[in-house]
């Protein structure tokens, strides 16, 4: 004949059961999802830490030279890495990966005309060509690539004359979504 248990041994004996299950079932679904997780950095090698930006050149004066557009360029493009963080800024000497890059062209496009015929929204397109240079492994991983601010995004660079907004307004849409397509080709190339 078994013992009688008294009611606060089989509380306890219920509550231990219901704690057993209760991890069993949380080790399961850890294991169960833990390949699914979502990563918000990108797989670069763990060896490149850095990224070196040298002013870019500017070759718009083939059609229409745009003054100090190589300067707002590069400024985008540094403020990009910044902003995502995966790649820190160095100088050259320092840096494990070095990006050069030339701006070749600045496109104005009339999207749509008022009732007079005059422009009512218009979209700037910047154009540029990037090549990017291990230093460890003395090679380009990437090499003389054209990137556009509008890859992405149709409405990049785009201003409403009606609106009252200015070229300039355009303008700095456009650098800035310039530098964001430069700074995820160099990060999502792995």
């Amino acid at each position: 004949m078994e013992p009688q248990m008294n009611t606060d041994e089989r509380r306890s004996s219920i509550v231990n059961r219901q704690s057993s299950i209760i991890f069993v079932l949380f080790v399961l679904f850890v294991v169960d999802t833990g390949g699914c997780s979502y990563a918000t950095r990108n797989a670069l090698p763990p060896r490149i830490k850095s990224i070196a930006v040298p002013v870019f050149a500017n070759k718009t004066y083939i059609g229409e030279y745009t003054r100090k557009l190589e300067v707002e360029v590069t400024e985008a493009v540094r403020n990009a890495f910044i902003q995502a963080g995966e790649l820190k800024l160095a100088g050259r000497e320092d840096a494990d990966l070095i990006l050069e890059g030339s701006v070749t062209k600045l496109d104005r496009e009339i999207l749509r005309n008022d009732r007079f015929g005059d422009p009512a929204e218009v979209r700037l397109t910047v154009r540029a060509r990037m090549s990017v240079y291990d230093v460890k492994e003395a090679k380009y991983l990437l090499k003389d690539q054209l990137v556009t601010n509008a890859e992405k995004k149709e409405e990049s660079g785009v201003y409403n004359l009606r609106r009252g907004e200015s070229e300039a307004i355009g303008r700095q849409k456009a650098i800035e979504d310039l530098g964001r397509m430069i700074a995820r080709r160099v990060t999502e190339r792995w």
